[in-house]
């Protein structure tokens, strides 16, 4: 994978072409604690359909260096623009999980000139509730760096289909960030604010892991109701906790797919 250099920060990225005509090209935010690799399985059954895939990890994630400059919703939706600039990419669907999910959400209801869609995978709906939780993740990390989250997230947080190669993955993403990026995308969730769901006019589709703890359903359907488009879905994925493109890989490329060919 190469770099990107926008601005002070430097972004790993994969830009996956496929053999044939290009239908469409996502770009893909991972959520906290993860990286452009938790797509990679999905992404090998988009390419086969003509679908154009980039990844990359977020700022202070994976192998994109930490800045030490504190990063909020609305910066890490312009380094999916930066990174749409970069690549001379004039309109996208945006894939978001996650945090990333609150990311594709503010760029649907503030950047359809760019975003023809977005696909959110257990998105986080931002509330109060949400605040101390990962207050004491920064607190925990802090102290103990990423060894807690990596002993105990990828058993707290899947569903009943989640097969232990998912579980390992899952381990491998949170052994290798930087504490300190990690830190620092907790406080993006935390001072985060839900977007201005009723402003999104283009297509969306949710994906709800049924036994999601880290973005409950409510909090999808609740999102789901305040969305203004009436071009949407939400799909309930039974069996399936926070980790969805590893928990259960062929389903959402399915689900993506299908939903493309409904807005077409």
């Amino acid at each position: 994978m190469p770099f990107l250099r926008l601005g002070y920060k430097q972004i790993h990225y994969a830009d996956l072409r496929p053999d044939k005509e290009v239908k469409e090209t996502l770009i893909f935010m991972h959520g906290l604690g993860s990286s452009g690799g938790y797509y990679y399985a999905v992404t090998q059954g988009l390419l086969a359909h003509g679908f154009r895939c980039i990844i990359f990890d977020n700022t202070g994630a994976g192998q994109s260096p930490y800045t030490f400059v504190e990063q909020s919703i609305e910066t890490l939706g312009d380094d999916i623009i930066g990174i749409l600039d970069a690549l001379e990419v004039s309109k996208a669907v945006v894939v978001g999980h996650s945090m990333g999910g609150i990311v594709g959400a503010h760029l649907a209801a503030e950047r359809n000139d760019r975003i023809v869609a977005a696909i959110l995978i257990g998105p986080v709906y931002p509330n109060a509730n949400m605040v101390p939780i990962f207050e004491k993740r920064i607190e925990t990390v802090e102290k103990n760096g990423m060894q807690l989250m990596a002993d105990t997230i990828p058993h707290a947080a899947v569903g009943n289909k989640a097969s232990p190669l998912a579980k390992a993955f899952i381990r491998e993403l949170l052994l290798g960030q930087d504490p300190a990026g990690y830190v620092s995308n907790c406080r993006v969730i935390v001072n985060a604010k839900p977007p201005n769901y009723s402003k999104i006019n283009i297509p969306v589709l949710i994906l709800a892991g049924e036994d999601d703890k880290s973005a409950p359903l409510e909090g999808c359907t609740k999102m789901f109701e305040e969305i203004g488009t009436s071009e949407k879905k939400l799909e309930i994925m039974p069996g399936v906790g926070h980790w969805h493109c590893l928990e259960a890989v062929d389903e959402v490329v399915q689900l993506i797919q299908a939903f493309y060919h409904e807005i077409q």
